[in-house]
């Protein structure tokens, strides 16, 4: 039932809000008339006006002389779950890298990858344009600290310290893809209310002997992040990819989650 304290504008405009933000309407594909949208929600032109209005000041809909109000093209962060690392789409923003967080602890217990009574725990805040886009916490052997600091963390590259400092690359690893909702300490990390859906990408990273170098749990924005995967079948000489399969798996649990979160 809708709180009837909420004023009428804010409500159209939130329902037009969770369309975008789902992708039930995408970049490009034109919104109902002013006309539809008053039989649809039962309000006067003017408070379909001010709705449309927020959204295009948000830039999520732009005016078309001629056609109405579309939704236009925003930043969005792809992130191939075979590679680490972020590439931008549109090449939109700068990324940085805040240390929230940066504790030599006890191991926990469900860390059983990583040898040794205590651990160095990591967490870091990631934008892209000024914009909060995940939270990255991240379990590491303990003598990471003694070579790379909280200092060296901020705007860099985890891996590229890790093969630099200590000579340990990351060559592989494995990762799980999953649908989440924000508590509310994570939306207070990342700027949305308690509730909204994330995505969550948690794996281990290996160095070429199998070793584990790290354990980490990333929880990206699900209104700004995507995640590719390629699901080219591979060719002949290739032979069978087991990591398609397990990507298609992952998917597919994926959408699934999602769609439960609706």
């Amino acid at each position: 039932m809708s709180d009837s304290r909420v004023p009428l504008h804010a409500r159209v405009e939130q329902a037009l809000r969770e369309r975008l933000t789902s992708r039930e309407l995408r970049p490009g594909d034109l919104l109902p008339s002013e006309a539809a949208l008053q039989a649809e929600f039962d309000v006067s032109r003017s408070v379909v006006r001010q709705a449309l209005a927020t959204l295009e000041s948000d830039g999520l809909i732009r005016k078309v002389r001629g056609k109405g109000s579309v939704v236009a093209e925003h930043g969005e962060v792809h992130r191939d779950v075979l590679r680490s690392g972020l590439t931008l789409h549109h090449g939109e923003g700068e990324v940085s890298t805040r240390v929230s967080s940066y504790d030599v602890v006890p191991r926990p217990d469900h860390l059983t990858s990583i040898p040794g009574e205590r651990v160095l725990r990591l967490g870091r805040v990631r934008s892209v344009g000024g914009v909060v886009l995940s939270f990255i916490r991240t379990w590491l052997p303990a003598d990471v600290a003694s070579a790379v600091s909280a200092d060296d963390l901020v705007d860099a590259s985890l891996h590229a310290l890790l093969s630099a400092r200590l000579d340990r690359v990351v060559t592989g690893g494995q990762s799980q893809v999953r649908a989440v909702q924000a508590t509310d300490w994570l939306a207070e990390v990342l700027g949305v209310a308690p509730g909204s859906p994330l995505l969550l990408l948690e794996g281990r990273s290996l160095d070429a002997d199998g070793v584990v170098l790290e354990e980490f749990s990333t929880w990206h924005r699900g209104d700004l992040a995507a995640f590719d995967i390629d699901a080219m079948p591979p060719s002949a000489s290739q032979g069978e990819d087991p990591r398609l399969d397990r990507l298609t798996r992952t998917a597919r649990d994926l959408l699934a989650e999602l769609e439960g979160m609706r």
